[in-house]
């Protein structure tokens, strides 16, 4: 998804240029082999370059995996099905949840990253907060407009439950994908049973 994003972008200035080629780089190394085995002259290897040229981007590894991740975080919200016409709750979440599922799927290697760094470093963390906040928010709005006549949504509350729901899917994606948990079920269903709870959970019914 990042190298897509970054190819995407047309020609770029010569500096700019090469920042993405080491961004790209660091992207892959990281989904092969996890960021404690990320070495800079790995990084320079692939992506062509000299440590001299790397340096003058990036003090360290660690900085160069928070740019990468930051990228890539980014990537996800922007490539987030857009809302329908006429589509419910339901569907929203059913759509949100199939893509998520797909993209954890084909990056388990940057989302388990992610999931390591923020439990050791502050930044990192600031990063998964951040992001999940924004789509609690997104969800707590899409909820409120379906919300059952004469039920008093309180947004703190709907906002809770909408952030345990999205950490429950990034735990059993973790298991699923990185740990290799067989739930015995497809994707289309893993999808189908995450967004009725995530529907049950904020609305109090069923779709």
């Amino acid at each position: 998804m990042l190298r897509a994003e970054i190819e995407a972008g047309g020609k770029r200035p010569r500096a700019e240029a090469t920042r993405q080629r080491f961004m790209v780089a660091a992207a892959e190394l990281i989904q092969e082999a996890g960021f404690n085995d990320l070495k800079v002259a790995d990084i320079c290897k692939r992506a062509g370059f000299a440590h001299g040229t790397f340096y003058l981007h990036w003090e360290d590894r660690r900085a160069v995996a928070h740019d990468v991740l930051s990228s890539f975080m980014s990537a996800i919200r922007q490539h987030r099905p857009k809302r329908q016409p006429q589509q419910s709750f339901f569907q929203r979440l059913l759509a949100g949840n199939t893509y998520y599922i797909d993209v954890y799927r084909r990056n388990v290697g940057l989302m388990r990253c992610q999931t390591q760094l923020a439990d050791q470093l502050e930044e990192f963390a600031r990063l998964g907060t951040k992001s999940n906040l924004a789509l609690a928010h997104r969800v707590v709005r899409a909820a409120s407009r379906e919300a059952p006549s004469g039920r008093k949504l309180r947004e703190p509350e709907l906002l809770t439950t909408a952030l345990g729901c999205i950490a429950m899917v990034d735990k059993l994606l973790h298991d699923i994908y990185a740990r290799g948990l067989d739930t015995g079920i497809s994707e289309l269903e893993l999808a189908e049973v995450l967004s009725l709870s995530w529907h049950r959970a904020l609305l109090g019914r069923d779709p």
